[in-house]
């Protein structure tokens, strides 16, 4: 099974580095790796040329966004599996890559496979997240997302859902797991293990502004407007609510 590795990064050269060690320490060797440059200005350029060994593809050239850049690796990727480790983030393990193709050759019907992230906060302590079980996913979505960056996807699944939404600036990743987890001729099934790295304060983490497009995507999402998960929608952000209140009187204290 070759798996594609896509970098997207523009302007990236303070936080590139750890990616692409990453990418190149991998014990699986069956990859392509395909970088998406928005024609970065900084020393971007310069650190990719140490890493061109690895590199299958490199294209550098202006793009309308992050989802864009990701569109053009899905138009040229020739691998089975395609995941995205943008700038900024990287495998939690050398052998990430190759527990994943090893558990999707043992789960053959499986479109979409996902898993673990080691969160790293600008402050605090990083921590582990482990996304809910497949079953679960769908209602887990309503308020929280599936991370991209510990997601294996395959042909067949892009072959459905089509490229990422450029409409939305920062949650077109949050769409396709919704196209994902509501179209029943797609397998979506989690890995027991952590995948990637990553550091909070990227793109999707303007709160204000996710949340508005995290709506908007639900608000057109057939599945979702029908009386069970509208009912089932306000239940969940009833929820958030009450625990959001009592957050706030336990601070008060």
């Amino acid at each position: 099974m070759k798996i594609t590795i896509a970098t997207v990064c523009y302007n990236a050269a303070s936080e590139i580095l750890p990616t692409l060690e990453s990418i190149a320490g991998q014990s699986y060797n069956n990859v392509e790796f395909l970088v998406i440059d928005g024609a970065s200005t900084d020393n971007t350029l310069t650190i990719l040329e140490d890493f061109k060994s690895y590199i299958s593809v490199l294209e550098s050239a202006p793009d309308k966004g992050i989802y864009d850049a990701m569109n053009k690796a899905l138009r040229m990727f020739k691998g089975d599996a395609i995941i995205f480790m943008n700038a900024g983030d990287y495998f939690h393990s050398p052998m990430a890559v190759e527990l994943a193709a090893d558990f999707m050759r043992e789960n053959q019907d499986v479109d979409v496979a996902y898993g673990g992230l080691e969160v790293r906060p600008q402050k605090g302590n990083v921590s582990q997240f482990m996304p809910p079980p497949e079953s679960e996913a769908l209602e887990f979505l309503i308020e929280g997302s599936l991370p991209h960056q510990a997601t294996f996807a395959k042909r067949s699944a892009f072959a459905r859902t089509g490229l990422f939404d450029t409409a939305y600036r920062s949650h077109a990743d949050y769409d396709w797991f919704l196209k994902v987890a509501t179209d029943p001729k797609l397998t979506l099934k989690r890995m027991p293990f952590v995948v990637a790295s990553f550091g909070l304060g990227g793109a999707s983490s303007n709160l204000e502004k996710g949340e508005r497009e995290r709506h908007a995507v639900q608000n057109k999402t057939p599945l979702l407007q029908r009386a069970d998960w509208l009912q089932k929608r306000i239940e969940i952000y009833q929820e958030i609510y009450l625990r959001q209140r009592l957050e706030l009187e336990r601070l008060r204290v």
